[in-house]
């Protein structure tokens, strides 16, 4: 019973997350959302932006839906080993989904 209550619930937010990175006015809301809590000045989109953190490019492929959610959530007690710590950000109900849509959006580059 608790197997199958954890697969639908994993089955859902996976499918929350795949929807989400689909719908572009939630994209739109997590990339304005990452300019407006200059998410940049630590980490690189494009190859502009900080070099602090690790670019947003292939984020989603590193990290699964929940785990971006866990991070963005407490990024500090998720790398409590961190030089510099990732600021703790008190998030409005929805935030956090459209900026995981946005960074499912950011696909990984190849080294030219």
């Amino acid at each position: 019973m608790r197997t199958t209550i954890l697969v639908v619930a994993v089955f859902l937010v996976l499918a929350f997350a795949l929807a989400s990175a689909q719908d572009p006015k939630l994209v739109a809301k997590g990339q304005s959302l990452a300019v407006q809590y200059k998410c940049s000045m630590c980490h690189a989109v494009g190859g502009k932006g900080g070099k602090i953190g690790k670019p947003f490019e292939g984020v989603a492929d590193r990290f699964d839906a929940v785990a971006l959610k866990r991070i963005l959530t407490d990024p500090q007690k998720e790398f409590p080993d961190a030089k510099i710590k990732m600021p703790k950000v008190a998030w409005a109900a929805g935030d956090i989904d459209a900026v995981i849509a946005y960074l499912q959006t950011i696909k990984a580059t190849t080294p030219k």
